[in-house]
């Protein structure tokens, strides 16, 4: 059509034209329809388009107001659908964003609110954040041609008093077009400039008229405002409150049954949604994610139960009283499958606001268990944060991570790597292969950390305690710290002090600047010199490690200060387990011909501070015992901070130690459930079997008292 009737082409024909091809690549019917393969021949051959898009270029000058947005519109669909660019775009949108401005400023032209609309969106559409040239490295504000901000103001002019004009689709719109081209300009590393300037004066006016017409705005166009609002932080708390509301009131609809608006979203508007309000620090939001996470469990508890026709083993409280009506009423629910992006930033929102809910968790686990192959680098290292921020295991989905994003490392950033870590060590999750490979692969990296990052890293791997690190990659991360020493905060030098001093593996004189720089900022302002009491006992045990442990000069630290840290470190109050109840107890019953007293329970050490959980005396010998439950572990194996505590007890406390592990102890109890090698292995004691309940307890206490007789034998026997 275009070669045979091209010529006869009228300058608005061709804003028609664009439209149509535009509707025409939007068609998603079956193979069969003539125009099927329309997207895969522009992707396979862009120059089909050159003839059209020559002639606008020559007839650019002489298309009206409309003609222009409707051509702006369907060149950025086409551009977005076919994931290609069309053949001398930079030209077609350079005179593009010419005449639109000179159209804008011109008193005879007017756009309408929904050209405004369109013509935003397309720009944001081409040269936004999550845009085709973004993607492939090439950003707006790199491009010489083109610079949309003048645009952008332009269009506020004319919008700004024709705002009582604007329907929801056309706001939601705008706002989400302004706050994209806005992210990519602060993503580029460019200054704020007037685009913000204008467009946090668009924004405010807008407020009100979102308000009045809340009830007008469905699904997509509420989740792209709030997004748009959360994305540029412009404060609206009313505006986010009014949302909730909307979102958490049943409606009554013709069939009288109750519905609420927030089961018309798809996980992308649920998840940009409360990504929003994470993102914002919303207060209020509480009723809103409480609303949302019944939403998505109901969701993946029908999706599991066509699966596997059962309810998913959520709990009745959680499945929707209608929700076999909505499953047959609503194919667009059951056939949303929340991709990685959404899981990662659902999960992530949670984390951020301090949501925790076992249930939204658990089902998220078991979802992106699904999807894991599909996860980029920052929707892991994001799922990742937000499990160990909330503290809710899942070994199956840190175990699958572990594994399966070895080969993709060489895609994290630092911060991602950083991130990683800091979940499995925050969770006591093994993981000695991806700490192994991480260690190796970033010593390249490491100019590249921050501050935190270099800080949350190394003490990664000092809280899992794993040995044996390629040595460049500790000295490198002490090395970067040293040159960044100005930048950290006092809690990050002191986390990493912490751990070099639990790895153990670097020299006592190469810390020398990160405890100097401790005793300035101590000098400088004694008095506003601020630590947690975290950080003033890991100061301590850094303390004790250099002069003490490895018999170095005096502390380099102030005397004060260190008596600081000695208070803050061994004033801290213990809650007795029951498991160390129970231990205890059993210490008490022994048979007298062993001579065991119990001198003191939580006592401690006046030479280092730690405390002891109990401090016995057997056949005139005194000995410390520590009973050690699931929180000292990774895995099996004692983590860095129970290692550092034995070490140091051993080599600086003056009595015999014993560590007593919680499995080994569950093991002893008749009804603990345990494999056939565990039993096996504690054949000698576990003797008994009866399954008279009064025989069982003494079963319990023998099995018991010969398990810690045997125990303190090979310790007094070192």
């Amino acid at each position: 059509l275009q070669r045979r009737e091209g010529s006869c082409l009228k300058p608005f024909h061709l804003s028609f034209y664009w439209n149509q091809i535009s509707r025409i690549i939007d068609i998603k019917t079956a193979k069969s329809n003539a125009h099927f393969d329309c997207p895969q021949r522009l992707r396979r051959n862009p120059t089909l388009l050159k003839p059209l898009v020559g002639q606008t270029i020559r007839y650019m000058s002489a298309l009206n107001s409309t003609s222009l947005a409707v051509t702006a519109h369907a060149v950025a669909k086409i551009s977005f659908l076919t994931r290609k660019s069309i053949i001398d775009s930079d030209k077609l949108w350079e005179l593009l964003e010419k005449n639109i401005i000179q159209k804008a400023i011109t008193p005879r032209d007017e756009f309408s609110p929904l050209e405004c609309a369109n013509i935003v969106w397309s720009f944001a559409k081409e040269f936004g954040g999550n845009s085709r040239r973004q993607r492939g490295g090439k950003t707006a504000f790199s491009n010489n041609c083109i610079n949309p901000t003048p645009l952008f103001d332009a269009m506020i002019k004319e919008l700004l008093p024709k705002l009582h004009l604007c329907n929801s689709r056309v706001i939601a719109t705008t706002v989400w077009a302004y706050a994209t081209v806005a992210d990519n300009h602060h993503h580029s590393g460019a200054k704020p400039g007037s685009a913000k300037t204008s467009s946090a004066v668009l924004f405010d006016a807008m407020i009100p008229f979102i308000m009045e017409k809340l009830d007008e705005f469905d699904a997509h166009s509420l989740a792209n405002t709030v997004w748009a609002y959360a994305t540029v932080r412009h404060p609206a708390p009313e505006l986010f409150d009014a949302i909730v509301k909307i979102l958490t009131t049943e409606k009554t609809i013709e069939d009288a049954k109750s519905l609420e608006k927030l089961s018309t979203f798809n996980s992308q508007e649920i998840s940009n949604t409360v990504w929003a309000y994470a993102t914002i620090g919303h207060p209020s939001s509480s009723e809103l994610f409480y609303a949302v996470s019944k939403l998505v469990v109901q969701r993946i508890s029908i999706l599991n139960s066509q699966a596997t026709n059962n309810s998913g083993g959520y709990p009745d409280e959680y499945l929707h009283p209608e929700a076999s009506s909505m499953a047959t009423s609503s194919n667009k629910k059951l056939s949303d499958t929340f991709n990685p992006q959404v899981i990662a930033n659902i999960v992530w929102a949670y984390a951020k606001l301090g949501h925790t809910d076992l249930f939204l968790f658990d089902a998220m686990s078991r979802l992106a268990l699904l999807k894991l192959h599909s996860f980029n680098s920052q929707e892991i290292a994001n799922t990742m944060w937000a499990y160990a921020t909330v503290k809710h295991p899942s070994p199956a989905l840190f175990f699958s991570i572990a594994q399966s994003s070895l080969p993709k490392l060489g895609t994290f950033n630092s911060q991602e790597l950083a991130n990683t870590l800091w979940a499995f060590a925050s969770l006591n999750h093994p993981a000695p292969e991806f700490f192994d490979t991480v260690s190796n692969l970033a010593v390249p990296k490491l100019h590249t950390f921050n501050s935190q990052e270099l800080a949350n890293t190394i003490w990664a791997y000092a809280t899992v305690y794993h040995c044996g690190i390629n040595p460049q990659f500790t000295n490198g991360i002490l090395w970067e710290a040293i040159q960044k020493l100005e930048s950290l905060e006092s809690e990050q030098i002191v986390n990493i002090l912490w751990s070099v001093v639990v790895l153990n593996s670097i020299d006592t004189e190469s810390v020398v600047p990160l405890f100097s720089e401790i005793s300035k900022r101590y000098y400088s302002s004694p008095t506003n010199f601020r630590l947690s009491r975290e950080a003033l006992s890991q100061l301590h045990q850094a303390s004790m490690w250099y002069s003490e442990e490895h018999r170095c000069n005096e502390s380099l630290l102030p005397v004060q200060l260190r008596q600081e840290c000695f208070k803050s470190f061994s004033s801290s109050e213990n809650i007795l387990s029951e498991l160390q109840l129970d231990v205890l107890k059993t210490l008490k019953s022994m048979p007298s011909y062993m001579g065991i007293s119990i001198i003191e329970e939580e006592k401690r050490c006046k030479r280092t501070g730690y405390s002891m959980d109990a401090l016995i005396s057997m056949q005139q010998q005194q000995l410390a015992i520590e009973i050690d439950g699931p929180s000292h572990f990774v895995g099996y194996t004692p983590n860095g901070a129970t290692l550092l505590k034995q070490r140091q007890l051993c080599s600086l406390g003056t009595t015999l130690f014993l560590s007593i592990p919680y499995w080994e102890w569950d093991m002893l109890n008749l009804n603990t459930t345990t494999n056939n090698n565990n039993t096996n292995s504690m054949n000698n004691w576990n003797s008994t079997s009866n399954n008279d309940p009064h025989h069982n307890c003494n079963g319990d206490i023998k099995r018991k008292q010969s398990y810690l007789q045997q125990r303190l034998q090979q310790v007094s026997f070192l």
